[in-house]
């Protein structure tokens, strides 16, 4: 007896996929965290992307549709001109180095580079992407977006 003659068997095989896929579907539906609007006076994580682990130029930060974006221009003697690009306007931006979790250095501000509050830079002096993290803190609509993310993205490949 074949598969292909038997009803049931047929029927069976092409049901599973279809049932799989919208079991998949309707779980996802029921259970998945749905995205909320950030609300004024409230903190928010922002998520490093992949991106800044690698000697890539630039680094992403993400929560929901809050998203910003680091680059850096190298500078005359061994400083760093760190630009940051924002998806929506920020009314202030404070920047963190640490070398360790322990580690006190306070926060100097970004200052604007656009009237907008969508660009912003600092520069930095003997950065060190090898071992040194960012700290950062973005204000935007009365909500902080924290952020924690390596300094790799800025190695070139005459750094590593």
């Amino acid at each position: 007896m074949s598969i292909f003659k038997n009803k049931h068997m047929m029927v069976a095989t092409l049901m599973a996929p279809l049932l799989g896929l919208g079991t998949y579907l309707a779980v996802d539906m029921f259970v998945s965290e749905k995205p909320k609007v950030a609300e004024p006076g409230q903190n928010y994580l922002l998520v490093e992307k992949p991106n800044c682990r690698r000697s890539t130029g630039r680094c992403g930060l993400k929560n929901a549709e809050f998203e910003l974006e680091l680059s850096f221009d190298r500078l005359a003697g061994n400083s760093l001109l760190l630009k940051l690009r924002s998806a929506h306007p920020l009314d202030g931006v404070l920047l963190g180095q640490m070398v360790n979790e322990d580690d006190e250095t306070p926060p100097i501000p970004m200052r604007p580079a656009s009237p907008d509050g969508l660009y912003w830079d600092i520069e930095f002096t003997n950065p060190d992407p090898a071992n040194q993290r960012l700290r950062l803190v973005a204000s935007a609509n009365e909500s902080l977006y924290m952020g924690d993310v390596a300094l790799k993205f800025t190695m070139g490949e005459t750094d590593k």
